[in-house]
């Protein structure tokens, strides 16, 4: 088998023959280069000599290979931990951009859900106003109202004021019918029927008194009936202008609410560009944890590849350690006898399988080297990766951190926009409550307007019948001057009576007439304001109804608003269960920075351990190329 570091030696061979050769020293791996010792006297000296350095270079070797040993199983359990780590990182990651993706989702949802309600509350408010300058126009018409009620009120009193001549009228008519009584009595026979149209006379001047004294009674209730008709009307215009100003403040909380919203469609669009960043840094965090993995793997394998030759170097040690303690008795025997042909055969013989030996030692060690490097290489990448990773990851904690923020911001306001809205569905309602009670008032307005139309059909009905009982005095009169005529000397006083008497029923039926006259004027007032009122009425039953179908629009935007707080509460836990998952990621990725740089440093000392092995073979190389080169002269000499 073919000797290591073949040309030295070939030069300490030919350096062999020269007597002042001296003997080679080992180096050992872990010490330095110790002094060479007195060349011995003999050759057989000098092969125990170099098989004494030759053992304890073995010993050396085998200690280094243990040491060794101890590294890579240090190394590889740390790529071992490192991988494990990265693959549960890689699932945290994985899961953080899972959270991001829906957290992105959320946020789209919850923009989309504040804006529709923004548009909502835009709408409302234009309804509310439109149903609030409804409402006002309303109240003025009622105050308009209000003017006719006057004027009904004063066509009342004109009616009693008539009602009053009336009643003056037949007073006078029964003081005559009292004269034309004297009258007859005092004409005797020729006044007998002078005293029968005075009966009649004065019984239709009570029936016409009695009359007016109703007329007047009528009147007065349609007075008091008027007052009241009026507070109502203004009670109800009152009450539609004092809601109709909880309408305006209801425009204002909605305008308030609507800003807000473009408040929160802001947040929103943070947490959007937030998710989109943090999708990104999770693909480069996901990167930075798969190139750790692969490092990991590598090193593993690496560590694997390196155990297996340090394996084999112990096994050649111990190899090389038997057939050094082989090669110690053969010098003892060599020192014991004389030089025997087969003891030096074997001696070189041994010398040729420790070379072959220490050839597999030198192989093995350039093999350890070659995976300390791909090793070293590994924690490289894993540094850098870790340093990627953990930049990643602090920008996505950031972007959790901001995400939280916007959605705790979010929720709150939120909140009180909901309890906003709620104000607002509560001024609704009474203004809902009010124009209804309004209505109330204007129908009860509108049924004593009915009754002051019943009222004055029968004053109109008195009217006529006091007209009658006026053409019937009229008559009665006439037939008075009649028989006054035909008395002669003694119906004189009679006819002036009589003259009296129709002058007066034509003063009644002037009267009664402007009193049908003024019941008229109140018929037709009464008809123009139950126009305008049943207007008035129509007018708030829209209303109602329109501001019924708000507040229904205004619980599905509460439902909406509420369903868009949820959401940002679920973005909330979500953000914490993702600075969670990023602290653990980071946590973990420190670990793999500490165990990479504890590798590292490993795989330097050991790095530096291996080329020491290496040179230290170098040096039982030699030691072995010297025992063989000296039991090749004594071969030489013995032949």
């Amino acid at each position: 088998m073919a000797l290591v570091k073949k040309s030295t030696l070939e030069t300490r061979a030919k350096q062999s023959s020269a007597p002042q050769t001296p003997t080679p020293t080992l180096k050992p791996a872990a010490q330095a280069p110790r002094k060479a010792p007195a060349q011995p006297a003999s050759a057989t000296q000098r092969i125990d000599v170099a098989t004494q350095e030759l053992a304890s270079g073995l010993g050396q070797a085998s200690a280094a290979a243990a040491e060794l040993q101890r590294t890579m199983d240090q190394i590889s359990s740390g790529a071992e931990e490192a991988a494990g780590a990265a693959q549960e990182s890689l699932g945290l990651i994985a899961a953080l951009g899972g959270n991001f993706r829906e957290a992105r989702t959320r946020a789209e949802d919850s923009r989309r859900q504040t804006e529709a309600a923004a548009g909502s509350f835009a709408e409302i408010g234009a309804q509310i106003e439109v149903s609030v300058s409804a409402i006002e126009l309303s109240a003025q018409r009622q105050l308009a109202t209000v003017e006719l009620i006057a004027s009904l009120e004063q066509s009342a009193e004109r009616i009693d004021e008539i009602g009053a001549n009336v009643a003056d009228v037949s007073d006078q008519t029964s003081l005559l019918a009292l004269n034309a009584t004297i009258e007859a009595a005092r004409a005797g026979e020729s006044g007998a029927g002078f005293s029968v149209v005075a009966d009649e006379v004065r019984l239709l001047a009570e029936s016409s008194e009695a009359g007016a004294d109703t007329i007047r009674g009528l009147a007065a209730s349609i007075g008091e009936a008027i007052q009241r008709i009026a507070e109502k009307v203004r009670a109800a215009s009152a009450l539609a202008t004092d809601e109709a100003q909880a309408g305006r403040q209801v425009v204002a909380q909605l305008k308030t609410a609507r800003l807000e919203l473009a408040e929160l469609g802001l947040g929103a669009q943070d947490i959007l560009q937030t998710a989109v960043e943090a999708e990104m840094a999770t693909r480069e965090a996901e990167k930075g944890a798969e190139q750790v993995a692969s490092a990991a793997e590598e090193q593993s394998a690496a560590a694997a590849e390196a155990q297996q030759a340090i394996e084999q170097q112990s096994a050649s040690l111990e190899e090389s350690q038997q057939t050094a303690e082989a090669l110690g008795e053969l010098t003892e025997r060599l020192q014991g006898t004389e030089v025997s042909a087969v003891v030096v055969e074997q001696v070189a013989a041994a010398a040729e399988q420790l070379s072959a030996t220490v050839q597999e030692l030198s192989g093995a060690s350039s093999q350890i080297l070659v995976a300390l490097d791909q090793i070293s290489r590994g924690t490289h990448i894993q540094a850098s990766a870790t340093v990627q990773a953990n930049v990643a990851m602090g920008q996505i904690e950031k972007s959790a951190q901001i995400a939280q923020a916007r959605a705790e911001a979010a929720s709150v306001r939120i909140g009180a926009i909901v309890a906003s809205v709620k104000h607002s569905e509560t001024l609704i309602e009474r203004l809902v409550a009010g124009v209804t009670s309004a209505i109330g008032e204007v129908n009860a307005v509108l049924a004593l307007l009915s009754a002051l139309s019943d009222t004055s059909r029968q004053i109109e009905k008195i009217s006529d019948n006091l007209i009658l009982v006026s053409v019937q005095t009229n008559m009665l009169a006439v037939s008075g001057a009649v028989e006054a005529t035909r008395s002669g000397d003694a119906g004189r006083g009679f006819a002036t009576v009589a003259a009296d008497i129709r002058k007066l029923s034509r003063d009644s039926a002037e009267s009664a007439g402007q009193t049908k006259d003024a019941v008229r004027l109140i018929q037709d007032q009464i008809a123009a304001i139950r126009r305008d009122l049943d207007q008035v009425v129509g007018a708030a039953e829209a209303e109602i109804a329109r501001n019924r179908a708000m507040l229904e629009r205004f619980g599905l935007v509460s439902g909406e608003l509420q369903a868009a707080q949820a959401l940002n509460a679920v973005i909330v836990t979500s953000a914490d269960d993702m600075l969670r998952s990023a602290r653990e990621v980071q946590s973990g990725t420190n670990q793999i920075a500490e165990a990479a740089d504890l590798a590292a440093a490993a795989a330097r000392e050991a790095g530096a351990a291996a080329r020491q092995q290496a040179q230290g073979a170098e040096a039982l190389a030699a030691a072995i190329e010297d025992i063989a080169s000296i039991a090749a002269v004594l071969v030489s000499n013995e032949a």
